[in-house]
């Protein structure tokens, strides 16, 4: 036990090192900024399928909502962003509930289902609380550590352990329906990208349920990360818009398109920017596969003590990361037409 706190002691000063000087300047780059779309939708920005339109919003982070017609769902989101200090060293950090008060959008407390990639503090801080206080009946899925810390808090009957759901490799895996059967959606075996010099920080697992939430970031462990496809259906349930949806970077096989029982191509890619040059061939492999229209890079943001509702400060791009990089090696690969995407939080992105 004192050989990992040393082990873990050590990475988080030398995390805190690495990370401690300033975020990427974003200035330069076209970052899509579309806060008033369900002011004003248009039918061209979105999808229509009969009478059904689809309007995705990014929420920062991993954070993504998806509305289709009167259904949503929504994957992991990040408000509370605790400051690099509190995060590496490590001290004590917890869900800012005035700020997720403040932040979480009025139409995203409908969601019938939270997806989470992976349980890392960024992408499942937030998640108890808001399950609390803002969605008292949607149900959170993700693996079986996410739903190992979140049982300290929400009843297990809201809680999803997607392990026996995932694809993995070509091998499918299974559908979870909404309940009206206009989205479903998929796991597939994905992993997480190292952080920094070929480390990953807060891995592991919890093989059993917690008694009480993680005081630390490195209490909120990765357990097993997965990606999903997202399908949006018709009438007769067949898709007619498919993304698909990492919120960690991953090196291929992981997290690619399992054999799909359909031909529906891929409509739309989610990528996560953050540390994807710690791996050898993303985003390359999963564009290159898919060749979706439609590109979204997210995750690409600072979230370091980042947000303020009354003062928010200027957008900045997450340490260590070139995202210029990542959109010229986007900008390579992507297929004749398909138009990538780099959003502000909060903005609301056209599915085409």
């Amino acid at each position: 036990m004192r050989a990992v706190r040393l082990k873990v002691l050590c990475c988080s000063v030398l995390m805190a090192g690495m990370l401690s000087g300033c975020a990427t300047s974003v200035g330069h780059l076209a970052i899509h900024n579309d806060p008033s779309f369900m002011l004003q939708p248009s039918r061209e920005r979105s999808l229509v399928s009969g009478e059904t339109p689809l309007a995705i919003q990014y929420l920062g982070v991993g954070g993504y909502l998806f509305q289709y017609g009167d259904d949503s769902i929504m994957t992991a989101p990040s408000f509370s962003n605790p400051g690099l200090m509190n995060v590496s060293l490590p001290l004590p950090i917890e869900a800012d509930q005035g700020l997720i008060d403040k932040l979480l959008p009025p139409q995203a407390k409908e969601a019938e289902f939270i997806l989470v990639g992976h349980a890392h503090y960024d992408h499942l801080l937030d998640v108890p609380y808001i399950m609390q206080k803002h969605m008292p009946e949607t149900k959170a899925v993700g693996s079986t550590t996410m739903v190992n810390i979140v049982t300290a808090v929400i009843d297990e009957s809201r809680l999803v352990d997607i392990t026996d759901f995932a694809a993995e490799g070509q091998k499918s895996g299974k559908w979870i329906y909404n309940r009206n059967n206009s989205i479903r959606f998929m796991p597939i075996k994905s992993d997480h990208a190292p952080h920094f010099m070929g480390i990953k920080v807060m891995s592991g697992q919890y093989d059993s349920p917690l008694s009480a939430l993680p005081s630390t970031a490195y209490g909120w462990k990765e357990g097993q990360t997965y990606a999903y496809v997202i399908d949006f259906l018709d009438r007769q349930q067949q898709p007619v818009y498919r993304i698909h949806y990492q919120d960690a970077a991953s090196n291929s096989p992981d997290g690619l398109m399992p054999t799909m029982a359909d031909t529906k191509a891929v409509d739309m890619a989610i990528l996560c920017v953050a540390a994807f040059h710690q791996v050898d061939d993303y985003p390359e492999a999963i564009l290159q596969q898919t060749t979706p229209s439609m590109i979204v890079m997210g995750h690409w943001e600072d979230f370091f003590d980042n947000n303020s509702f009354d003062n928010p400060p200027p957008l900045q791009g997450v340490r260590m990361t070139n995202i210029d990089d990542f959109i010229q090696r986007v900008e390579a690969v992507k297929a004749d037409g398909a138009t990538p995407l780099l959003p502000a939080p909060f903005s609301w992105i056209p599915a085409f």
